[in-house]
């Protein structure tokens, strides 16, 4: 087991912006659901495991793999460490995964892109949906929150360690290098006025759906076609993260065999 030191208190909180993660490409969460997952997708990616004195860890943090990168805290060293307010007592470090590389062929038969997505909350539900809708990556454009913040992993639960997330400049340039890679079309998403999302055949063919911001929504793309998801109520639009969840299961429900819907 190894010992605590200042150089991990210093570590933890230079991991907390995010020009700290960058330069030291390193990551935390503070979590057991999401940390455990990190344990299990990745784990020759795992530098340290804090835990607090006395907590029941999980069997998969017992493994002797992680036996050295274990640091047991009393809990008034541990609350040093925490980033909520309220800590579950499991500090995971990592180092971030591989980046794809820029000629990497695309993953799938369609391509996601989040432009200007700035919440955390947000952001990590949707890499969360697009594991499990079967996406392999996404695309975040310039101006998105940091995939690998704590927040933003407690909220994927740990997906950014199965889904490559590739930052991709602005959504003009993310277009063009996409076409490069043989997409064909590109859809963007609008709260009224475009085509009927469930009505689109060629949606996940060959194609790029751009998902915007949660104020200003997605930045204007040439020679893209919005799409709407339609609503029977008066709101005046759908928060990204549940308009990426539609937009993913209705992926989920063609693939099945089901078709494009004729609402």
């Amino acid at each position: 087991m190894a010992s605590f030191a200042k150089k991990h208190l210093s570590l933890i909180r230079s991991l907390s912006s995010r020009h700290g993660r960058k330069e030291s490409g390193l990551c935390f969460c503070d979590g057991i659901r999401s940390g455990s997952e990190i344990l299990s997708l990745r784990p020759d990616l795992v530098e340290y495991l804090f835990v607090r004195d006395g907590l029941a860890l999980p069997e998969l943090a017992e493994r002797e793999e992680f036996a050295d990168k274990k640091i047991v805290l009393p809990r008034a060293e541990f609350d040093k460490l925490r980033n909520t307010e309220v800590s579950q007592g499991l500090i995971v470090v990592a180092r971030r995964p591989e980046t794809l590389p820029e000629d990497a062929p695309l993953q799938g038969p369609f391509s996601l892109i989040l432009d200007k997505v700035g919440d955390p909350g947000n952001l990590g539900t949707i890499i969360r949906t697009a594991r499990a809708a079967g996406l392999r990556e996404i695309f975040l454009t310039e101006g998105s929150a940091d995939a690998f913040s704590d927040k933003v992993i407690r909220a994927a639960s740990g997906a950014q360690f199965a889904v490559a997330v590739r930052s991709s400049g602005t959504l003009s340039e993310t277009a063009e290098n996409l076409r490069k890679k043989g997409v064909e079309r590109f859809f963007r998403t609008a709260p009224r006025g475009g085509k009927n999302l469930y009505a689109e055949e060629s949606l996940y063919e060959k194609s790029a759906i751009v998902l915007g911001s949660e104020g200003a929504g997605a930045d204007p793309l040439a020679n893209a076609a919005d799409v709407t998801i339609p609503m029977l109520g008066d709101a005046e639009s759908l928060n990204v993260a549940q308009a990426a969840t539609i937009v993913l299961f209705e992926y989920v429900r063609r693939k099945a065999g089901s078709g494009p819907s004729r609402t």
